[in-house]
C-alpha cells in the first residue's frame, strides 16, 4: 500500500512538472513573439525642416508598409516604420524626397528631414496618344500657369464685352474715334467676372496629368514603376482615359491613394503598350 502511494505521488509530481514546463515554453514563445513584433515596427516621430514655412499637408508615405501620414502646420508627423523602410515625402510646395530608415532613426524613433523648395519652372511633359499610334511622341508641351490662364480669360472676356457693347449700343459712342461707353463696359465686365467666380473650375486632361505628376514626382515612376521619362507621360495619358475616377483621385490631393491607383494600372499599361509597339514593329519578335 505504501509503494502505491509513493508511486502515485511521484506520478503527480511528474505531471505537474510537465505542465509547468509546457506553460513556461508557451509563455517564452509568446514573449519572444511580442518582442519580435515590437522590434518589427516602431512609431516614428518626424519633423520637416525647410526655409518655406508652409509645412502643412505634406504627404509622408511608407512605401514598404503602404501606410501614410500628413504633416500638421508645424511640419510634424507620426508614422509606423521598420528598419530599412523607405519613406517618400510628397508635396506641391517642395521637391519630393525619399529617406531610408537607418538604425539610429529606428532606435531613437525620431527623424528630421530637410526639404528643398520646388522651383517655379515650367516642367516639360511629353504627351502621347497611345490609343491612336502607340509611338513615342516628339511634341513637348509646357505646363500652363494659372497667371497666364487668368490673363487670357480676362482678355477674352474684355473682348466679348466690347463686341457686345458695340452691338447693343451702335450709336452711343463716347468718342468720335470709335470709343466705347466705359461705364457700361465696367458694369458688364464686373458682372461677367462675378459670374465666373460662381462657376466651378474646369480642368482639362492635361491639367489633371500635370497635377498628378506634381503630387508624386518623376522619381516615383522611375524607381517604383521602372518607367522612362517618356513612358511616364504615356502612362499618365493612359490613366487619364479612366474618367472620372482618375480625375477625382488627383483632385483629392492624396498622394498615397494616387500611388496605390498607379500601382493597380501599371501592368495593364505595360501589356497594352507592348502590344501596340509590336504592331508598329518597334519590338523585334
Amino acid at each position: 500500500m505504501k509503494i502505491i502511494i509513493e508511486n502515485s505521488s511521484k506520478l503527480n509530481s511528474t505531471i505537474k512538472n510537465t505542465i509547468l514546463n509546457r506553460n513556461l515554453v508557451i509563455l517564452l514563445f509568446l514573449f519572444t513573439g511580442l518582442t519580435g513584433f515590437a522590434q518589427d515596427a516602431v512609431l516614428l516621430q518626424g519633423k520637416i525642416e525647410a526655409a518655406n514655412n508652409d509645412l502643412e499637408k505634406i504627404h509622408v508615405i511608407n512605401m514598404n508598409l503602404e501606410q501614410g501620414s500628413v504633416t500638421n502646420k508645424n511640419g510634424e508627423f507620426d508614422l509606423r516604420v521598420r528598419l530599412n523602410d523607405t519613406l517618400y515625402f510628397s508635396s506641391v510646395q517642395f521637391e519630393n524626397r525619399s529617406v531610408v530608415v537607418n538604425t539610429e532613426m529606428f532606435k531613437n524613433g525620431k527623424l528630421e528631414v530637410e526639404l528643398s523648395e520646388r522651383m517655379n519652372e515650367l516642367a516639360e511633359v511629353v504627351i502621347d496618344d497611345i490609343n491612336l499610334s502607340g509611338y513615342l511622341a516628339n511634341d513637348i508641351a509646357k505646363i500652363s500657369t494659372e497667371k497666364f490662364q487668368r490673363n487670357y480669360r480676362l482678355q477674352s472676356d474684355l473682348g466679348a464685352v466690347i463686341a457686345r457693347d458695340r452691338e447693343l449700343n451702335p450709336y452711343e459712342q463716347a468718342f468720335a474715334g470709335g470709343g466705347v461707353r466705359f461705364d457700361i463696359l465696367a458694369r458688364k465686365l464686373a458682372d461677367k467676372l462675378s459670374e465666373d467666380k460662381k462657376q466651378q473650375p474646369v480642368f482639362s486632361k492635361k491639367d489633371i496629368m500635370d497635377k498628378s505628376l506634381q503630387l508624386v514626382g518623376y522619381q516615383f515612376f522611375e524607381k517604383q514603376l521602372g518607367l522612362t521619362e517618356n513612358e511616364v507621360s504615356n502612362f499618365l495619358y493612359f490613366c487619364s482615359e479612366d474618367r472620372p475616377k482618375f480625375k477625382n483621385i488627383v483632385l483629392n490631393n492624396n498622394a498615397l491613394v494616387l500611388i496605390e491607383y498607379f500601382e493597380t494600372r501599371i501592368e495593364e499599361f505595360r501589356d497594352r503598350r507592348g502590344k501596340l509597339l509590336n504592331q508598329g514593329g518597334q519590338i523585334p519578335g
